[in-house]
């Protein structure tokens, strides 16, 4: 997972607006959507953002790009979104999180992305603030998060032209969630592979992509335990900003936030389960090559013990005068060796 130093304020007061993230946003820019059953518009705003006037539309305002502080600034006074609020908005080390304030909801949530060159994976904090009449998120990056969401508005598939903020809201984190079942696809199909290339190919190399694997389990367990919290408050969430009808849907997403949770879970005890077995085929490697050294050093202790006996600097060793005694010695030692070699075979030894 990529990880980015963040920038800390220390000493200000609450409310001072600070952007802690290390994502610089060329241009940041705010995109409106409005829609109905019957019509979908979307444009860029290059104005300045103002409180809504719904006329029955859903509005969902995007802001991508958080370096721009003033902007957000503006933001925030002209859609009266508390200041607390901006400030965790602009704090991008935000663990996810439900806040309730007298005009809409805010919560946080950690957005995974898998970057195909190296297979790392990428997290993204992500705001929302949504009451009746309007939604706004808060991306980091400038990249589209909620192009499938998009996609569907704009088609008018299912049901989400004809629901509410509320419903909006849902579907947008149903999409963070989605993401999440795809990285740990990949995860899965990463540890089956390293478990295979134990077993068939050891090397000491792989204990290194065994603690990648970790950490990466690691990061996405962060972003997805405080997760189960804030679809917790979700679902117990009937009141002036969420209709009944939209529970049924949010219950679901809350199941497959704890299906997500239990597949991290399972993933890590696997990992553990990887690293013992890692830790067994080492000492099993080990085991064999001091097998082989000591199978060899049984060998040579006969032999060396005919060799030292004859090495001796006496006088008289009578077995020097023979004439093939050199040759008599070397088949003697050959034979050792060779009954050596057939009492470890049949005792399972080689």
């Amino acid at each position: 997972m990529s990880r980015r130093k963040k920038k800390h304020k220390t000493g200000l007061p609450p409310e001072s607006l600070v952007f802690t993230g290390e994502t610089e946003v060329t241009n940041p820019n705010v995109t409106v959507v409005r829609y109905n059953e019957t019509n979908f518009s979307e444009k860029l705003l290059k104005g300045h953002v103002q409180l809504p006037t719904t006329n029955g539309e859903v509005i969902w305002y995007d802001v991508r790009g958080l370096n721009n502080v003033k902007l957000i600034e503006r933001i925030g006074q002209s859609l009266h979104i508390h200041p607390l609020a901006l400030e965790d908005v602009l704090n991008t080390s935000q663990r996810p999180k439900w806040e309730d304030y007298h005009n809409g909801i805010f919560l946080i949530a950690r957005a995974l992305r898998l970057n195909e060159k190296n297979s790392e994976v990428i997290t993204e904090q992500i705001a929302f603030f949504f009451n009746v009449d309007f939604l706004i998120t808060f991306q980091e990056d400038e990249d589209d998060l909620f192009a499938a969401v998009r996609d569907r508005l704009h088609q008018s598939l299912g049901k989400i032209r004809q629901k509410g903020v509320d419903y909006l809201t849902y579907a947008l984190l149903d999409s963070i969630v989605d993401e999440y079942f795809l990285i740990l696809d990949r995860t899965e199909e990463s540890i089956e592979a390293l478990e295979t290339k134990i077993l068939a190919d050891f090397k000491h190399s792989t204990r290194s992509d065994i603690y990648k694997l970790k950490r990466l389990i690691s990061d996405i367990r962060r972003a997805v335990m405080p997760l189960r919290d804030v679809v917790g408050r979700f679902v117990r969430e009937e009141g002036e900003f969420v209709h009944p009808t939209t529970i049924v849907f949010v219950r679901d997403l809350n199941d497959h936030v704890i299906r997500v949770i239990e597949m991290v879970e399972n993933q890590r005890d696997m990992l553990n389960n990887l690293n013992e077995l890692f830790n067994s085929e080492q000492s099993n490697k080990a085991n064999h090559v001091m097998k082989v050294l000591t199978i060899v050093s049984s060998i040579f202790i006969p032999l060396t013990f005919i060799v030292g006996v004859y090495g001796m600097n006496f006088d008289h060793l009578p077995e020097l005068r023979y004439y093939n005694a050199y040759y008599w010695v070397w088949g003697v030692m050959i034979c050792i060796a060779i009954a050596q070699l057939v009492y470890f075979y049949r005792k399972k030894w080689l």
